[in-house]
Order: C-alpha cells, then structure tokens, then sequence
C-alpha cells in the first residue's frame, strides 16, 4: 500500500502568508491589521513594504512611520517581525549620508526653503521628523512631538547645518521641506 502525496499545509492553521502590518494608534487598547490600501492612506510608504525588503529599510521606514502616526507598529511575514513604536530611539540614521537616509526613509525630491522658513515651521508644527546633517551626514534625527527632542533643537541648530523635515499630510502623503543646501538624492 502506498502512502498519499504529501500535501501542502492548510494555509488558514498556518495564518498569512503574505505580509502585513498592525496599528495600534497611541494609548495602544487595541490593535487592528489593515490592509495595505488602508495602509497606504495612513502612510503611503508603509504600503511598499514586503517580505524581501531590506532588514535596515523596514526597520527605519517603520520606525519613523510610527513617530509620524503616533501608534505602535508590527510588520509580519513569514519567518520576519519588526516593532516600532512612537518615542522609539532611533541611531541607525545618526552617521548616514544624507543619500542614504533619503532611500532608508523612501523619501522623495522635496519643496526648498530658506533657513530661517523651515526652521519657523517647525516650531509650528506639532509633529514630524527633523533630518539634520553637517557636510552631507546626518548628525541628528528628532521627533518633533516628543518634548525633549524639542529641548536639544536650538543646541542642534547651531552653526551651518542642512535642515530636512517632513510630516504627514491628510491620504498618508508626505510633506516635506528642505533648505537649499540639502544634497539632491
């Protein structure tokens, strides 16, 4: 008597295959797995990541996705996890070219300001992320919600620095402000 083929496993016992992220918005009572076009509409640039995204491309989209939602996120796929969440502290961009911070945080060509705007905007504005950098490396990445990011801005800001920022607009699109003398990536 033979035996019957072996056969694939049930893909409902094994849960999703496919990968996918979960919110939970800040004070975390619940969580909820979104799918991507949902996903996309919080933060668009949560919607490109998949199973074979690069370890350090998912770690710092994500991350920074958290701080711009103000929610805990968790990227899953088979065999792959990922955590952020809002106040997260985050050194893998401190040392980085500027080029580089701008592919690990799938940044686009942005709108350039003088000094003195973008640095009046972000004293307005109530979150987003501040890229900061000296000779084409960034030396600082700060949370403009969190308080005491805002304690080391004016230290930060001191002397010639390229300023980046960018925060969510309404349909998960980025708005982002550079000073001129930012590098093109």
């Amino acid at each position: 008597m033979t035996d019957p083929p072996p056969r694939d496993p049930d893909p409902r016992a094994t849960g999703p295959t496919t990968p996918h992220v979960t919110v939970a918005f800040h004070p975390p009572q619940y969580a909820q797995t979104l799918p991507t076009a949902a996903l996309a509409r919080l933060d668009a640039r949560l919607a490109h990541l998949h199973a074979r995204t690069p370890d350090d491309v998912l770690r710092a989209t994500l991350r920074d996705a958290a701080r711009l939602l103000g929610a805990h996120l968790t990227f899953r796929a088979p065999g792959r996890r990922a955590d952020a969440h809002p106040w997260q502290p985050d050194r893998d961009l401190l040392g980085v070219s500027v080029r580089r911070a701008a592919h690990l945080l799938h940044l686009r060509p942005s709108a350039q300001r003088d000094a003195r705007a973008l640095r009046d905007a972000v004293t307005r504005w109530p979150s987003g992320t501040l890229l900061i950098a000296r000779g084409g490396v960034i030396q600082a990445q700060l949370n403009l919600a969190c308080d005491l990011d805002r304690l080391e801005l004016e230290d930060l800001l001191r002397g010639p620095v390229s300023l980046r920022v960018h925060r969510l607009r309404p349909g998960g699109q980025l708005d982002q402000w550079a000073t001129p003398d930012w590098p093109a990536h």
